[in-house]
Formats: structure tokens, C-alpha cells, sequence
């Protein structure tokens, strides 16, 4: 890694930092999974006849939860696509897209507008596919939150908005895990973590990213030499080792930034020595400095 990051004066070893994890225990080692990174707003939920346009402004993407159907999807770039059994159907990013359904038989449906916050947010998408489409018979363990989600969703009821807000924020944790234990991303963060070994190395930044994590030492975390780490690193998640802590870093000092934290404690947070290797790096990927970075945001 670069020299302006912050070097440890005492490395523990691997095992002293980086707990053993599974692809399908991996989402316990991410703080995102228990902040409110995550956050959904129903905006519609009950019989839909016709026709509705989701347009693809601002930040949100869309979950929509096809309890009845069938319904046609139609997205840009690619063919209309007929969903006749219960369906989840997810676009993480904004995407505009259109659903129809048949005039008189109609459809039943819960449609939220997602977001995504957090410095793991911009990682989490990375590779993440543009729509999924999943039939809610294949995903296991999740009929509960299923059946009280559309419970609450079609009985007009104290506290019904919030309490699906909250199920679906559930639903999509469990989705996400879901994406990790079947493989259904190819590349991104979601794709390193259905790799054990990967796991291990990728719950290390995360957990630690202000930490000296050197690629020999990531390897060691991994169980696996220098170059197999590199090589495998790279063609699962989509970045190299070194370029994912960086970005990783550079995530955590915007979301630092925002929060009004001086340029000196966020450089610390971030894994940099000083503020000025922070506004070096910092130029290097955004094309100013934090201060003017900062300013744009407001």
C-alpha cells in the first residue's frame, strides 16, 4: 500500500484480526449490515391494473414484490419480460422501467424506492447486477418475513407504513445474503464474499480499513500466497487488492466529511498519516481536495 498510509507501529497477525468466516456467516463481519446503511419507503402497495412508469432520478433504486400476478416488465436495453408467478423484482441502482398488467385480471403488488448509504454502499453495488428477477419460491427461509410483509402491506393497520418499511429492510438483508450464498453476482463485493478465502481478507478492510494492510498481509489473512490472492482477488471482486482499500477509504472519509468531522480526525479514520497524504489522495481520485469536494456537496 501507499507510504501516506498510516503504518501500525505493532502488526498483530492475522488471526489476532481477521475471525474465521464462511460465505454464508460473512455478513456478520460487516458493520453496514447493522447500521441503517439501508433504508426503504413503500410507496405503493395493493392492486395494480394498467400500467405504472418508474423514472430513473435521484439516488433510489426500486423493489417491487409481485404477490400476483402476471405482470410484463419492461426496462431499457432489454426485452419485455413476463413474470407470471410471485416475483421479487429489484433494481439496486435508479432505472427507468415499466410495469403492466392485464386490464382486468390486475396484479397485487409492494413497491418501494431504495437507498443505499454508507461507505460500504458504493462497494456493496460494485458488480451488482442491473435488475434481478427472483421467483419468491426460490428464496429459502424468507416465506415468514414474506407473508408478514404482505400482511402488513394490504391491512390498512397502526403503524402499517413503518412496520413494512422495516420488513422490507429485512427482506433485502436477507436478499443480499441470499446474492452471497448462490453466486449471483460475478464480480463486486457480494461475489468476493461467496469465496471463504476472500471473505476473510475483504471482513478485514472492512472491519479495519484505517488498519496497515499491506497485500503479503491480506494474503496471509486469505490463506493464500502473494500472487494467488492478487490474481484471485482481482477476477472475483473486479479490483485489485490495493485499489479496493483505497476506494474503501476514500468512501469512509467522504461519509466522515459529511458528518462535519475536522480534515485531521477524518485523514485518522481513513487510514491516512496527515491530512495533507488525505488531500493527495483524495485529488488522485476525485480531482479536488476534500475541503472543495465538501463544499460542492453542500
Amino acid at each position: 500500500m501507499s507510504e501516506e498510509t498510516r503504518q501500525s507501529s505493532e502488526v498483530p497477525t492475522p488471526e489476532a484480526t481477521a475471525p474465521e468466516i464462511t460465505a454464508s456467516g460473512a455478513s456478520e463481519a460487516f458493520p453496514w449490515l447493522t447500521r441503517r446503511s439501508l433504508s426503504a419507503s413503500v410507496f405503493f402497495s395493493g392492486p395494480l391494473c394498467g400500467a405504472a412508469d418508474y423514472p430513473d432520478d435521484g439516488p433510489q433504486g426500486h423493489l417491487h414484490l409481485v404477490q400476483r400476478g402476471p405482470v410484463t416488465l419492461h426496462a431499457a436495453g432489454s426485452a419485455p419480460q413476463r413474470i407470471e408467478s410471485p416475483s421479487l423484482i429489484l433494481f439496486a441502482r435508479p432505472c427507468r422501467h415499466r410495469l403492466e398488467t392485464e386490464e382486468q385480471a390486475g396484479a397485487d403488488l409492494v413497491c418501494a424506492r431504495l437507498t443505499f448509504e454508507g461507505p460500504e454502499a458504493d462497494l456493496l453495488l460494485l458488480g451488482f447486477p442491473e435488475r434481478l428477477v427472483i421467483a419468491l419460491d426460490d428464496l429459502e427461509g424468507l416465506e415468514p418475513v414474506l407473508n408478514r410483509l404482505f400482511d402488513e402491506a394490504f391491512n390498512r393497520t397502526f403503524g402499517q407504513e413503518a412496520a413494512v418499511d422495516l420488513l422490507i429492510e429485512l427482506l433485502m438483508v436477507m436478499l443480499l445474503r441470499h446474492c452471497v450464498t448462490r453466486g449471483l453476482t460475478q464480480s463486486g463485493l457480494l461475489a468476493g464474499l461467496a469465496d471463504p478465502k476472500l471473505a476473510r481478507a475483504l471482513a478485514a478492510m472492512h472491519q479495519a480499513p484505517e488498519d496497515d494492510l499491506p497485500l503479503e498481509r491480506l494474503a496471509a489473512i486469505a490463506g493464500m500466497s502473494r500472487s494467488t490472492f492478487a490474481a484471485a482477488f482481482k477476477a472475483r471482486v473486479g479490483l485489485s487488492p490495493g485499489d479496493y482499500l483505497t476506494t474503501l477509504r476514500m468512501t469512509v472519509a467522504r461519509q466522515e466529511l459529511l458528518a462535519g468531522r475536522p480534515l485531521k480526525a477524518v485523514a485518522a479514520e481513513a487510514g491516512y498519516r496527515s491530512p495533507t497524504a488525505l488531500a493527495r489522495a483524495f485529488q488522485r481520485q476525485f480531482g479536488c481536495g476534500p475541503r472543495e469536494w465538501l463544499a460542492q456537496q453542500r
